[in-house]
């Protein structure tokens, strides 16, 4: 055998491990929503543990009220402030190097570059697979939380279900709006999103997933629809004329269009006629670190200050009974939830 071709092995792992950042960085480049948590530092590392936890506020303090300045004030113990807890999903892959292929891949004659090869090959499927999981319909018992699956298309204060083992019918919002762990939910049809009546209908909407009020980190900031409502409304000159686009959406290659606060974006995985509000102030992505990690807390992965992220890259491994040393990758993650009632689905909108 060729002198040099574990070595060969160890260098591409090592490549692999250095570029895995780009790989990551990738990752938020080809999803509007991992993007926009990413330009807004909403990507959280969590040294250690075996769940993702975030903490929400649901309802009001009951003591605080108007009164004679000779009455009691009431001293119930507040409970309002509940830990909403999330599993780890794991996406792994290989990166497979064939003993006979690192052969025929040194010195003058080498046919091929073997790891910008599976640089490449990741950076074209991790990307893939994370956007495609969480926007999925159905997550499977293996998948984090997915924007479409938790932002439900049933009435505010009629949602079931949990979410970080919150249970929804627990905090409808029906009688106190800040005790709500729903999400907002109109399907009132939008026959052309693009013209004045359109325009209005959606921002009526946009504005009741703003419940805190009109403060701008109130309102939600991305909007995923399909790519026939955003063709429909950039077709119309009555939307262009109100809005003008995210600069920095744009910057980071996602065209969009504002509506008041939000970029509107198009996902493949949006179903016809839908269009998703999300405010990624209550929203986030969590990621365990692991060996290979060299930073720990809130990092911004792009845009300016750019801080990309390490995938975990394994030392290859000889196979036992084949010609292959295998080098494995992956990354510990979900999506996490802050809030709901500040998020909100709109279907019903008719498509160009």
């Amino acid at each position: 055998m060729s002198v040099g071709s574990s070595r060969i092995a160890r260098d591409i792992a090592f490549t692999l491990e250095v570029k895995s950042e780009k790989i990551f960085e990738n990752i938020f480049l080809q999803n509007g929503i991992l993007a926009a948590l990413g330009l807004n530092g909403r990507v959280k590392i969590i040294r250690g543990g075996n769940r993702f936890d975030e903490r929400t506020h649901l309802g009001q303090n009951s003591t605080v009220g108007q009164r004679s300045k000779f009455a009691q004030i009431p001293t119930d113990f507040q409970d309002n402030f509940l830990t909403a807890s999330y599993g780890q999903s794991v996406c792994s892959g290989s990166g497979v190097v064939n003993l006979v292929e690192q052969d025929q891949n040194m010195g003058d004659s080498k046919i091929d570059d073997l790891a910008e090869g599976l640089v490449e090959e990741a950076q074209l499927t991790f990307p893939n697979k994370i956007s495609d999981a969480v926007m999925k319909a159905a997550p499977g018992a293996n998948d984090p939380d997915s924007i479409v699956y938790n932002i439900q298309a049933t009435a505010f204060g009629s949602q079931t279900g949990s979410l970080g083992d919150i249970n929804r019918a627990n905090h409808t919002g029906l009688s106190d709006k800040t005790d709500a762990w729903q999400n907002q939910y109109n399907s009132t049809a939008i026959s052309d999103i693009g013209s004045a009546a359109g325009v209005a209908a959606i921002c009526k909407f946009a504005w009741d997933c703003s419940p805190g009020g009109s403060g701008i980190s109130e309102q939600p900031n991305i909007a995923l629809t399909t790519t026939g409502v955003f063709a429909k409304a950039t077709g119309a000159a009555d939307l262009l004329r109100r809005f003008g686009v995210s600069d920095k959406m744009l910057k980071l290659g996602f065209n969009n269009i504002l509506i008041n606060n939000a970029a509107v974006m198009a996902d493949r995985n949006v179903t016809a006629g839908y269009l998703y509000f999300i405010n990624t102030n209550y929203v986030r992505m969590q990621i365990l670190a692991g060996s290979n990690t060299k930073t720990v807390g809130n990092v911004q992965t792009v845009g300016e200050g750019k801080q990309s992220i390490s995938l975990q890259v394994r030392p290859p491994i000889e196979a036992g009974d084949y010609l292959n040393y295998v080098i494995k990758m992956y990354l510990v993650y979900n999506i996490t939830w802050g809030g709901l009632r500040q998020h909100g689905l709109q279907v019903s909108i008719t498509e160009a």
